[in-house]
């Protein structure tokens, strides 16, 4: 089983604590890249990671977004005969048996390109669904997903234009229409340390900002139009859910996060670049 599987983690202006996550996954494949794409380079990381020789350390030097890599690591690793390619978020720390109870959902069909565990974050505000078995879904996070490489060949590549943010969604949203089963398992827990998320409460109602920064904004709206744009006539209903999200994100930044002028700002120019047409790296 192992040797049919490949990991790749992206690492951006990482923590030294990321070592330990990695550490968590990167026995349960035969083969891991570890992309940097830092801008602030943590050297004390990159020469641990350097001498580790279970993994395969690329440094891209500047950030090359999560589309590129992707693409590069699912290339490398059918080149080097995988079958299936393990996709995780640096802030994310694996259980000891991911990989196996990923394989064996994937393996049950030709038809499935993805299995995803469910994600827990520090606040454990998704784990309602721990124990209501596995479903066919829509859409799931980067993260922890096991992607079926002969998929992969099939679908085409992630889309490297969006630099960052939904890649992931637009993706799933192709394998379904290219008739792939997208598989989220729900007795097994990822856990996905959303390192900016924090708690407020308002009237009596809790919440969970996000607290993305201003460029994130720029590449969140900017994307989301492309993704309306590209599916909104064929899945207008998951279309639907992915707006609504932006907009109860938008309004707990208004409500409680630093930023707010320069964040409208950036969402003003993911605007004006979306009617531009332009794609890629804003800077």
């Amino acid at each position: 089983m192992k040797s049919n599987i490949a990991a790749v983690v992206i690492l951006y202006n990482s923590r030294n604590s990321v070592y330990k996550n990695i550490e968590s996954y990167k026995d349960q494949v035969d083969l891991l890249f570890v992309y940097d794409n830092s801008e602030i380079k943590n050297f004390a990381l990159i020469d641990k990671l350097e001498q580790n020789s279970s993994l395969i350390f690329i440094d891209n030097e500047v950030n090359k977004g999560v589309g590129e890599v992707l693409n590069n690591a699912a290339e490398k690793a059918i080149d080097m005969g995988c079958h299936y390619l393990l996709t995780m978020d640096q802030d994310s720390k694996a259980p000891k048996d991911l990989v196996k109870k990923l394989y064996e959902k994937a393996i049950e069909s030709d038809k499935i390109g993805i299995v995803s565990p469910l994600h827990s974050n520090k606040f454990d505000t998704h784990l309602s669904l721990v124990g209501q078995g596995k479903n066919k879904v829509m859409t799931v996070m980067t993260s922890g997903n096991l992607l079926s490489l002969k998929a992969f060949k099939s679908v085409g590549r992630f889309h490297d234009d969006f630099f960052i943010d939904y890649i992931d969604i637009e993706y799933c949203i192709r394998m379904n229409y290219n008739n792939y089963d997208v598989i989220r398992i729900n007795d097994i827990v990822l856990e996905h340390d959303e390192g900016n998320l924090v708690k407020r409460k308002f009237l009596s109602k809790i919440y969970f900002p996000i607290n993305n920064s201003p460029i994130r904004w720029y590449y969140k709206t900017r994307n989301l139009f492309y993704l309306r744009k590209i599916y909104i006539q064929k899945y207008p209903y998951p279309l639907k859910i992915e707006y609504n999200v932006y907009l109860r994100n938008f309004i707990k930044m208004i409500l409680f996060e630093k930023q707010r002028l320069q964040k409208l700002s950036m969402i003003l120019s993911g605007v004006w670049d979306y009617r531009k047409g332009k794609r890629g790296r804003k800077y």
